[in-house]
């Protein structure tokens, strides 16, 4: 009866796994795309060598860029097959669950981590996004999971060789992370930090892994020592002026980030605000009082306590980075990279619970608001507006015409679906980006004034503006034939708008 049971609930498990798949894919068939995104498109048709020199100039590490290009390769500059590797990406995360989390921690955790992982209420948005934010979580938590199973490994004694498979995996995947995102870094070096305290303090015992250990570390510095020099760049260009902003909205959104279908433009408290805030907040209540029974029980708490603390630790980091840099870089978008950490404790706690009607209505509740969250994707993402301007550019460009923008947020966009014609970012504010913004090249240049071009330009203009005509009334009018054509595009994606002129200079 007991054999039958647990069948029973490995194919409950793979089920919830088939279905958050189908979930979480429901909103992505799209091809619309923001700021960021664009730059991720634009990149990805570039070489390996012109990849990790401009990314260098940017503010993220290369490999995520490089997986991209090779996808590219693959399949061609097609903006759903990019959204959709970053999906597969959770997709993988959730079935962690099933093969990995399972097996360690037993069926209910694993199950709950594959549900979590699916249907949390920001995974069905930011699970999209042609970023590298879903590869890198998925890469963070497949090093914790290898690095509690060589921690573990070493504390009941395995054979040698059992120890160094786990090493020599949590060692490509510690390698990984610090080359996708710098959260991940932070990770991978807390993990690292750890497991070497523990193996110094055992080392009596463990002299051979310890040995093996140091090496591998060795390996991962030689490995990262040719990015260093573009990191110090990268530090000097943040420090210089970036965009986050640590203020109320950080305070709000970082402890209900995971909770949000999407973090809104201008933070308000509106209804997704407030809810994801009381939603987020009573979990943490009751996470506490699990941790406070598991102790008065006796219970085994250690795999939980430790990912909470890896969690933690992970943003007080990024804080004091940024107090040392002046400039915060604590935004909540980027936890992300950290969530699979952040829903392994959720399940670990949630797995302790000895109520059923209490996991259910958990479970109930989160379902909801996933639903919600996807409901809204699904109604913006596939919204007729979204690619209105896009289509009337393809109807009406011509390969000789220019394109001309000083809002690299809808430029950028442009730039990525119109890569073969010629195209200026005006940079009237001077900010530091030609370098980083090579992405858009070689179709796009940055530029600081609008003669160099126009001087000697014959031909069809096309200026993108955002809500206004203002970069029309910048331009220099000799030679420049009225307006031939003047349109207005909102999308419901991110909230763009582009206004689109067409000009003729004789």
């Amino acid at each position: 009866m007991e054999k039958l049971k647990n069948i029973n609930k490995k194919y409950i498990h793979i089920g919830i796994i088939v279905l958050g798949i189908i979930f979480i894919f429901l909103s992505a068939f799209h091809e619309n795309i923001w700021f960021d995104e664009s730059y991720s498109v634009a990149i990805a048709k570039h070489n390996f060598g012109d990849i990790w020199n401009i990314t260098g100039k940017d503010v993220h590490p290369p490999l995520y860029y490089w997986m991209l290009h090779i996808v590219w390769m693959i399949f061609g500059n097609n903006v759903i097959v990019f959204r959709l590797f970053s999906v597969l990406a959770i997709a993988i995360l959730g079935i962690l669950g099933y093969t990995h989390i399972r097996e360690d921690f037993g069926e209910n955790v694993g199950f709950l981590f594959s549900f979590l992982t699916y249907f949390l209420p920001v995974m069905c948005t930011y699970s999209q996004e042609i970023r590298m934010y879903s590869w890198s979580c998925l890469i963070v938590t497949l090093l914790a999971i290898y690095g509690y199973r060589l921690y573990k490994n070493i504390k009941d004694k395995k054979e040698l060789k059992v120890q160094n498979k786990n090493l020599i995996i949590f060692g490509i995947f510690s390698i990984a992370a610090c080359y996708i995102h710098y959260y991940a870094l932070a990770s991978a070096g807390l993990i690292n930090f750890f497991l070497l305290i523990y193996l110094i303090k055992n080392r009596k015992d463990n002299t051979k892994i310890l040995r093996n250990f140091i090496i591998l570390a060795i390996i991962q510095i030689i490995l990262y020592i040719p990015w260093l020099l573009y990191l110090k760049g990268q530090v000097a260009h943040v420090e210089g002026g970036f965009w986050i902003s640590l203020g109320l909205s950080t305070l709000i959104e970082v402890p209900s980030f995971q909770f949000r279908r999407q973090l809104d433009s201008n933070f308000s408290f509106n209804a997704n605000t407030i809810i994801s805030l009381i939603a987020a907040l009573a979990m943490y209540i009751y996470v506490g009082y699990r941790i406070y029974k598991a102790k008065k029980e006796k219970d085994e708490m250690k795999p939980g306590i430790l990912s909470i603390v890896l969690y933690i630790l992970v943003i007080i980091a990024v804080l004091i980075i940024s107090l040392l840099m002046k400039q915060s870089i604590l935004f909540a978008r980027y936890l992300l990279v950290i969530t699979g950490i952040y829903i392994f404790a959720l399940a670990f706690f949630m797995a302790k619970e000895k109520r059923k009607w209490i996991t259910v209505l958990i479970c109930t509740i989160i379902i909801i608001l996933g639903c919600i969250s996807n409901i809204t994707n699904i109604m913006i993402n596939y919204d007729d507006s979204n690619m209105k301007q896009i289509e009337y550019l393809r109807e009406n460009i011509k390969p000789d015409d220019i394109i001309i923008y000083s809002n690299i947020g809808n430029g950028g966009v442009i730039a990525a679906f119109f890569p073969d014609n010629k195209q200026y970012f005006y940079n009237g504010d001077y900010w530091d980006v030609e370098e980083a913004y090579k992405a858009y090249g070689p179709g796009m240049e940055t530029i600081y004034n609008y003669e160099d071009i126009l001087k000697d330009y014959h031909g069809r203009i096309w200026l993108i503006d955002s809500e206004n005509s203002g970069l029309y009334n910048e331009i220099p009018k000799e030679g420049i034939k009225d307006i031939i054509e003047q349109k207005e595009f909102k999308t419901k994606y991110q909230n763009y708008v582009y206004t689109i002129i067409l000009l003729e200079k004789e």
